[in-house]
C-alpha cells in the first residue's frame, strides 16, 4: 500500500493558485461557490465539463451524496435547452464529520464538484448555450442552516472548442479530491449482523496502516457511527462493519463506496489515500491463523474524549464504585448547608482526587506501552502487591468508618462534628479512592474510548484518561454548585454517624473480594499470608486509635505497636508473587462446556470453520462477573449446545500476552471482551454489558 500511495502522490501534478474565470457565483452566508467551465467556448459534439467550487466557512461543513446519520447531500438542478445535457455529479472523496453519537460524511473548508456537459452535434455553431443552475446545500456547525441560490449564464459555441486556461488548475484539483480507482479486487458478505468487505491485494502492512474506513455510497448499509474492525494479512485487508440499525433490507448486487486508508509515513506523520471501490457479493473465509492486524478506530480525538467522559459518568452507576459514592454522599450532605464557596471547594477537591489517580494510571500505562509492555485497563490489578495494598486500604477505610480510629482527631461528636471531619483533604482522598475502586469496572463508551487511546500519542492518551476522570467526578462537582441543593438536604445529625458506620461493611466486603483475587494471582497458599496481613492491619488500626485517645506513655506505646504491625504487613506482602498453574488458564466456575483460551486453539477451530464464542474475563473485573451471573445461564448453555459452538474462556486476572494481543486486535484496552466467530465471515463483537437475550441471539447466527 505504501508503494501505491507513493506512486499516486508522485503522479498528481501541482496546480497554480490563480483564480479561474467564473461563469457565475452562488454565494451565501457560510459558503462561497463559483461555477466554472472547462472550456471558454464549447464545440458541438465535443464533451466538456462544468465545476462547482465551494469554499466553506471555517468550522462548518456540507455533505456527501451519502450524508451519513444526518444531513443532506449537495443538490444541483440544471435547466438546459434541448440538445444540451448536464450529467451526474462527480463527487470529491468524503471525510468523517463526527457528531456523537452520530457519524456524518461530508466536506470542510473546500470541495470541487464536476459535471459533464454534452452539446449535440447538430447544435448550430455560434449559438450560445443558455444554462440555469439551482443549487441547494445544508451547511452545519452545531446547528444546520439550509442555503440555496441560482445563477443563469451563457457559454459561447463554435466549431472548435477553446480551453479555459485559467480553469485547468481547478479541474486538476477536482481530480485530486476524487477517490482514485481502487487496484484491489473487492467482495462482500453479510451474515445478518455485520457486513464484511474483503480487499485482495498485497501491500497492507499492519505496522504502518493506522486506519481503514469504508464509506458506502448508499445509505442504510452500515451503522455509520460503529467501529469498523480491520484485519490484515499478506493477501489483503478485511473490514467488518456492523449493519445499520435501521430496518433496511440485506445488501444485494454491487456495493459502491470509498475506501479510506491512513498510513504512517515516518516521523509521526500520516498520509491518506481514498480509493473508489466496487464490491461484489462473495464468500469471505473466516479468520484463520492470519487473524492478525489492526483494529481501525473511527474515533477522532474529540470523539474519544467525549466517549471517555460519558463512560466516566456511567461508571458512577457501576457496583464497584457504589460504596465510595455513598461515602462521598455523606460528606456532601455534611457540607450542603455550608456556603457555596465551601461546597465548591469540596467538589473541586474530590475532582482533583479523581484526576490525580487517573493521571497517574495514564502515566504508568504510557510509560509501560512505550517500553514495549503489553498492558491494558486494570493492568495494576494484575500485580499481587497492588491487589494486597488495595484490599488493606479498603479494610482501613472500613475500620475508620467503624470508629476504630480517626483520620482527623479534631472531629468529635455527632452532627456538627461530622460536618468538619475530613474536610477538603477528606474530599480529595475520597475522590482518589473512587478512582481506585472504579478500575475493576468497564462501562459502555469507555471501552471504545480507551481502545482508541491505544493507537494515539501520549498527550492524546492522557487527555482521554483525564476526560474519563472528569466524567466520574462530574455529578458531585455539579451538585456542589447547583443552587437550592442545601434546602433539599437533611440537617447533619446522628443519622450520619450511623450511616457512616453502616457503610463500613461494603468496604469489608470489597476487601474480602480482593483477597480472593489475590489468591488467584499468587496461589492458594497466599490466602493464609493475606489473612494474617489483614489481622495485622486491624491491629495497626486499633493501636493507632488507642494512641489517639491516650496520653504520655500510652500514646507512645500505641503508635509504636501500630508502626510495628505496619512493618510486619509490608514484610508479608513482599512474599507475594504471581503463580500460574501448568495450563495457566482458570476456567473453574464458568457455565457450560468450556475450554481454556489459547491462540493456537482459536486458530485451529477457525481453520476448521467451527463456530467459537470467546469470553475474555478477570477475577477483578466486576463487570465481567455481573455479566456472567446475568447472561450466562441455562439459555446460554442451551444455545452453545444447539449451535455446536466451542466456548473459550481467557482469564486475564494475571498478565497473559496472548489475551492482551487479542484485545488489541479488537481495539480494546481491557476486559470484558465477548466475540462470536461464525463458521464463515469475520468475528462479531458483543457489548460490554450483556443480557441473556442478546447473547443467545448472537449465538444463533453462527
Amino acid at each position: 500500500m505504501k508503494r501505491l500511495l507513493a506512486l499516486l502522490l508522485a503522479l498528481a501534478p501541482g496546480f497554480a493558485s490563480a483564480a479561474p474565470d467564473t461563469l457565475a457565483r452562488v454565494d451565501t452566508e457560510f459558503v462561497k461557490a463559483g461555477i466554472v467551465g472547462e472550456d471558454a467556448v464549447l464545440a458541438p459534439g465535443k464533451p466538456s465539463r462544468i465545476a462547482l467550487a465551494m469554499d466553506i466557512q471555517s468550522g462548518w461543513h456540507t455533505y456527501w451524496k451519502n450524508s451519513g446519520d444526518s444531513g443532506q447531500a449537495v443538490e444541483i438542478t440544471w435547466t438546459a435547452p434541448e440538445g444540451v445535457e448536464i450529467g451526474e455529479i462527480s463527487w470529491p472523496a468524503p471525510h468523517r464529520q463526527p457528531f456523537p453519537p452520530m457519524m456524518n460524511y461530508g466536506y470542510s473548508d473546500r470541495a470541487v464538484f464536476t459535471m459533464p456537459v454534452n452539446v449535440a452535434e447538430d447544435w448550430p455553431a455560434g449559438k450560445p448555450v443558455d444554462l440555469k443552475a439551482e443549487v441547494y446545500w445544508l451547511v452545519c456547525e452545531m446547528v444546520c442552516i439550509p442555503e440555496q441560490g441560482e445563477a443563469s449564464f451563457s457559454i459561447p459555441t463554435d466549431d472548435v472548442a477553446a480551453l479555459n486556461d485559467s480553469a485547468v488548475p481547478l479541474f486538476q484539483e477536482a481530480v485530486e479530491m476524487r477517490a482514485a480507482v481502487s487496484p484491489f479486487e473487492a467482495r462482500y458478505e453479510y451474515d445478518g449482523t455485520n457486513l464484511s468487505i474483503r480487499f485482495d491485494g498485497e501491500g497492507f502492512d499492519a505496522d504502518t496502516l493506522k486506519d481503514a474506513y469504508f464509506y458506502p455510497s448508499e445509505w442504510g448499509l452500515i451503522d455509520h457511527a460503529a467501529t469498523q474492525v480491520a484485519t490484515t494479512d499478506p493477501r489483503g485487508l478485511t473490514l467488518v462493519i456492523p449493519k445499520s440499525t435501521e430496518e433496511e433490507p440485506a445488501p444485494e448486487g454491487t456495493i459502491q463506496g470509498v475506501l479510506e486508508l491512513v498510513e504512517l509515513t515516518g516521523g509521526g506523520e500520516t498520509a491518506t489515500l481514498s480509493l473508489a471501490v466496487m464490491s461484489e457479493p462473495g464468500s469471505i473465509a473466516g479468520a484463520s491463523a492470519g487473524f492478525s492486524g489492526i483494529a481501525a478506530s473511527t474515533l477522532s480525538l474529540p470523539v474519544a474524549i467525549l466517549f471517555a467522559f460519558i463512560g466516566g459518568l456511567i461508571l458512577n452507576l457501576m457496583p464497584c464504585v457504589f460504596p465510595v459514592l455513598a461515602l462521598k454522599a455523606i460528606g456532601f450532605a455534611a457540607t450542603a448547608h455550608e456556603s457555596t464557596r465551601k461546597r465548591l471547594s469540596h467538589g473541586i477537591a474530590y475532582t482533583l482526587g479523581v484526576l490525580t489517580l487517573f493521571v497517574v494510571l495514564a502515566g504508568v500505562l504510557i510509560a509501560l506501552k512505550q517500553a514495549g509492555a503489553a498492558v491494558g485497563w486494570g493492568f495494576q490489578l494484575q500485580n499481587p502487591l497492588i491487589v494486597a495494598a488495595l484490599a488493606y486500604l479498603l479494610l482501613l477505610v472500613g475500620l475508620n468508618l467503624s470508629g476504630v480510629f480517626n483520620v482527623n482527631t479534631s472531629a468529635v461528636g455527632a452532627g456538627e462534628g461530622m460536618a468538619s471531619s475530613g474536610g477538603v483533604k477528606g474530599a480529595y482522598f475520597t475522590g482518589a479512592l473512587a478512582a481506585i475502586v472504579a478500575t475493576p469496572c468497564t462501562a459502555p463508551f469507555m471501552a471504545t474510548a480507551l481502545g482508541a487511546a491505544l493507537t494515539m500519542s501520549a498527550p492524546a492518551t492522557m487527555a482521554i484518561f483525564v476526560a474519563l476522570g472528569l466524567g466520574l467526578a462530574a455529578p458531585f462537582l455539579l451538585l456542589s454548585v447547583l443552587p437550592g441543593v442545601a434546602s433539599r438536604m437533611p440537617k447533619p445529625g446522628m443519622w450520619m454517624v450511623r450511616l457512616k458506620e453502616l457503610l463500613a461493611f461494603p468496604m469489608y466486603a470489597s476487601a474480602a473480594w480482593l483477597l480472593t483475587v489475590l489468591g488467584t494471582l499468587a496461589g492458594p497458599g497466599s490466602m493464609l499470608i493475606a489473612l494474617i496481613g489483614a489481622v495485622l492491619v486491624g491491629l495497626a488500626a486499633w493501636a493507632f486509635g488507642a494512641a489517639q485517645q491516650s496520653g504520655g506513655r500510652g500514646k507512645l506505646l500505641g503508635y509504636g505497636t501500630s508502626a510495628a504491625a505496619v512493618v510486619a504487613v509490608i514484610m508479608l506482602c513482599l512474599q507475594f508473587s504471581v503463580v500460574q498453574s501448568s495450563d495457566k488458564i482458570s476456567i473453574a466456575g464458568h457455565a457450560g462446556p468450556v475450554e481454556p483460551f489459547t491462540s493456537a486453539r482459536l486458530d485451529a477451530l477457525i481453520a476448521e470453520k467451527e463456530p467459537v464464542f470467546i469470553n475474555m474475563t478477570a477475577d477483578w473485573c466486576i463487570t465481567c462477573k455481573v455479566n456472567e451471573k446475568v447472561a450466562f445461564g441455562e439459555d446460554f448453555q442451551a444455545a452453545l449446545k444447539k449451535n455446536g459452538i466451542t466456548y473459550l474462556v481467557g482469564d486475564w486476572t494475571a498478565r497473559d500476552p496472548e489475551i492482551t494481543d487479542l484485545l488489541q486486535k479488537f481495539g480494546r484496552l481491557g476486559v470484558p471482551l465477548y466475540a462470536v466467530f461464525p463458521r464463515e465471515g469475520e468475528p462479531v463483537l458483543l457489548p460490554q454489558i450483556l443480557t441473556s437475550d442478546r447473547i443467545v441471539e448472537a449465538l444463533g447466527k453462527v
